[in-house]
């Protein structure tokens, strides 16, 4: 009998140090999911109201309003590093479309393939999930970057080095010091917004809510 318990705690606990990290991975996923499905549709009651979307949303624990109303309340962070969900939108004073982007830890969920993420999405395809407007698309980068690199079975590849590299948005981020400046890998540095090919980063580096949280993102 002590055997057959010992066997039973013994199941138990290959079963649990197997199946239950990839649990809790699902269900921070789940919130995930949910945080940005609720900021997503905080920004759209914004543009509702303001003709416009946000040049930039505020952090993760503050309010995000509109003029003197409160759309949405203690804004949600990830709920795994704390950081803040990448938001970018249009360079304008009055943006007319937005990404919301995270990243799921369980990268086997279906969704990442529904949304078109599977080879990355947003600022340098660093990310798996998302969300946007409806006249805007998750990747617009990565997809082409993908096809490009897909090996042709059909021919073999020719070297042209005077070929022009592919056009990429370059990411800027308010950097720990409050400089706008260029980062490879923003997520990294839980930078809260990104801003593409705008080196002045709206102006808003002045404000250290803006600011990333160090300098890894800064290199590859």
């Amino acid at each position: 009998e002590i055997l057959a318990v010992l066997a039973v705690i013994g199941g138990i606990g290959v079963f649990t140090a197997v199946y239950a990290p990839v649990q809790l991975e699902k269900a921070r996923d789940a919130k995930r999911k949910t945080d940005i499905h609720l900021i997503g549709n905080a920004i759209e009651e914004y543009y509702q109201d303001e003709g416009c979307y946000p040049v930039s949303i505020p952090l993760c624990r503050e309010d995000f309003t509109s003029g003197d109303m409160v759309i949405l309340s203690d804004i949600p962070c990830d709920p795994k590093n704390g950081y803040s969900y990448v938001y970018v939108s249009e360079v304008s004073s009055c943006p007319k479309w937005f990404q919301l982007y995270g990243n799921l830890e369980y990268t086997r969920d279906r969704i990442i393939d529904k949304i078109g993420c599977r080879n990355g999405c947003g600022p340098d395809c660093q990310f798996n999930y998302g969300a946007a407007s409806s006249n805007q698309i998750l990747n617009p980068f990565c997809e082409e970057e993908a096809v490009a690199s897909a090996p042709d079975e059909t021919s073999t590849p020719t070297p042209t080095p005077s070929a022009e590299p592919s056009a990429r948005p370059q990411q800027y981020v308010c950097g720990p010091g409050g400089i706008c400046e260029a980062y490879a890998n923003p997520e990294r540095s839980g930078c809260p917004d990104i801003y593409l090919d705008d080196a002045t980063c709206q102006r808003e580096c002045f404000d250290r809510r803006y600011w990333c949280h160090d300098e890894r993102g800064k290199f590859k």
